[in-house]
């Protein structure tokens, strides 16, 4: 079965899934499926709930033109075409560098039934599934035959909004901006300062590296913050030089410049956010995550044990991905900085676009699985679970740190 086939059958199982969730029968509050419970209550970088923020917004436009879809939740979800693998390192030196377009995080749409209640139920629509323009034409109104101005400008969000591995405001603004789209601010809520740590931290790492290229000198600050500029804006002419000293094919660099950036992005995030997730490795590997009423479920002790241990070993190789990828990078900078060797960071630069993806899956589903951590220990007794509360956790941490859609069968 080729990706498209597998991701429409995906889309398709979703989308018909979660319509069957809503009854009409009086019951107790239903448990979400791992698939709902990560739209509904996922971390900004992975659910991004366009009508909550629509509602609560006071001055501006909405952010889509068609009405239909300020009422959906855009969310990422994984979409590897293997499980991810122990990390292991990759020598950049002599390496014949290559691009690879591949996007192994999907983007979707989930459409309630009930805005209001986003929890009971709608449809799911990929924006990459096969019969996409089908589906997006019967749930939000975007025809492909007699597409409207507006409709042409709202399929151009998502078309960007999908270009990126994960649904940060950070990235979402310098992909904007990046196209010269304007929308409403309103939509992209970042903390106090927040936007400008984040350019400071990423243009420190950039500036020894342009110095270094350019062989420009440390006090010509402003030849230097040109060609800073210029990973902003590679349509300013300092890019072209820039673009000269890595030998990128001029095609490619907004793509190379881009990836760079998001690499340096999650960089930034992943040191604030790597103690938390530690938090979470401490918890599973300790006493603590035994069940409080572990007497009473003697018999399946055994089985959730092996499932504890299999969603650890999957968190530990995200983790481990992501330390090698950083690893790499800073061993490919600093042969640049310190050896006045630019190959292996060339070469990093070329091929960081499908890096810049995994950084994307892996970092969202650790800062996911911090989130699901938290609100079920919200319900536990002195930071314990019972039995059912630690396997609803482990069912929704493994949907979240697999990397397949494989929650789409129970959603």
């Amino acid at each position: 079965m080729d990706e498209v086939a597998e991701n429409s059958r995906f889309s398709q199982e979703h989308a018909t899934l979660m319509q069957d969730q809503k009854t009409d029968k009086p019951q107790k509050k239903r448990k979400l499926s791992p698939i709902l419970d990560q739209i509904i209550y996922g971390p900004p970088s992975v659910t991004w709930n366009i009508h909550e923020l629509t509602r609560k917004r006071e001055i501006g436009d909405p952010f889509f033109k068609i009405p239909s879809l300020n009422r959906i939740i855009i969310f990422k979800y994984p979409n590897f075409k293997v499980e991810v693998s122990d990390a292991a390192s990759t020598s950049f030196a002599n390496k014949n560098a290559s691009l690879s377009d591949d996007r192994p995080v999907e983007t979707a749409l989930y459409i309630p039934n009930d805005e209001e209640l986003p929890q009971e139920g709608g449809y799911a629509v990929y924006l990459r599934q096969k019969d996409a323009a089908k589906l997006l034409q019967r749930y939000v109104g975007i025809a492909e035959d007699g597409m409207t101005e507006a409709m042409q400008r709202d399929l151009s969000f998502l078309q960007m909004i999908d270009d990126l591995p994960s649904l940060d405001p950070f990235l979402l603004k310098t992909a904007f901006e990046r196209h010269k789209a304007v929308c409403n601010p309103a939509y992209l809520v970042m903390k106090d300062g927040e936007e400008d740590k984040i350019k400071s931290v990423i243009r420190n790492k950039v500036r020894p590296i342009v110095n270094k290229a350019l062989g420009a000198d440390v006090n010509e600050t402003m030849k230097t913050q040109r060609f800073i500029d210029a990973i902003w804006d590679p349509t300013i002419p300092e890019a072209a030089l820039f673009i000269e000293a890595f030998k990128i094919d001029s095609k490619e660099v907004a793509n190379v410049f881009s990836a760079w950036k998001g690499v340096s992005f999650y960089q930034y995030q992943f040191e604030i956010n790597k103690p938390l997730i530690a938090d979470v490795i401490r918890w599973l590997k300790s006493e603590n995550s035994t069940p409080i009423d572990h007497r009473e479920h003697r018999a399946f002790l055994p089985q959730q044990n092996m499932f504890k241990q299999q969603v650890l070993k999957k968190t530990l190789n995200l983790l481990a991905n992501i330390n090698q990828i950083f690893k790499d990078f800073d061993a490919c900078y600093e042969k640049f900085i310190n050896n006045g060797d630019p190959v292996p960071f060339r070469n990093f630069l070329i091929t960081s676009h499908y890096r810049y993806w995994l950084l994307g899956y892996c970092c969202t589903a650790l800062m996911h699985t911090r989130n699901i951590f938290e609100r079920c220990l919200s319900g536990g007794t002195r930071g314990a679970l019972r039995f059912e509360q630690l396997n609803d956790m482990l069912t929704n941490i493994d949907s979240t740190v697999s990397s397949k859609s494989q929650g789409a069968n129970d959603l």
